[in-house]
């Protein structure tokens, strides 16, 4: 039975309009373009921001250079009253390294709480010395990568709904027009009333 009426839908029939089966080819159009687009658009998006994530960690990592410092002091345990985010905040200890010239030096790192006096910790080193932030590791990579490729599914469904919300109500408004003017041609007749 259900072939039949979906069947229907597409043949001839008394009620069916012109501007039913555009609108069911419009919409059917859409739709296949956001079943083929959101795939394309995501996966161009995810591998587009994995290329310049790449290229970017790999100009940090010619710039940075990683040495192991020891912490001078201990960092102080979490509290549990102090962050309701529940993440590990980076605490500031005193710390030295081994600078490019062979020097030894002492400044403040970031190191997560509880972290003891004496503990070896990997910083990175910009070409002046300085402690910058980490290069980006892989599982930041793919994590950014991912994200732009659900992203761009995700705004291509959104634009595709969009689209057809709006192609639907050009179409009602279409229809009740066209109703509006047949019954303006019909209703005299009806109702035995002449213009």
């Amino acid at each position: 039975m259900l072939p039949a009426v979906w069947s229907r839908r597409w043949r001839e029939h008394p009620m069916r309009r012109r501007v039913d089966v555009f609108e069911a080819r419009v919409l059917l159009a859409v739709g296949a373009v956001v079943v083929v687009g959101a795939p394309c658009v995501g996966t161009v998006a995810g591998w587009s921001v994995y290329g310049h994530d790449r290229a970017v960690a790999a100009g940090q990592e010619a710039a940075l250079r990683p040495v192991r410092a020891e912490v001078l002091a201990d960092a102080p345990e979490p509290s549990p009253w102090a962050d309701e985010s529940s993440r590990p905040a980076a605490l500031p200890v005193p710390a030295r390294w081994t600078a490019v010239g062979g020097e030894e030096v002492k400044g403040t790192i970031r190191v997560p709480p509880g972290t003891v006096r004496g503990e070896r910790k990997d910083i990175w080193l910009d070409r002046e010395g300085r402690v910058a932030a980490a290069p980006l590791n892989d599982s930041d990579i793919w994590v950014g990568a991912l994200t732009a490729g659900f992203g761009g599914g995700i705004l291509t469904v959104t634009a595709g709904a969009f689209a057809a919300v709006l192609a639907r109500g050009a179409f009602e408004r279409r229809r009740t027009a066209d109703w509006d003017t047949e019954w303006d041609q019909v209703e005299p007749r009806w109702s035995r009333r002449s213009a």
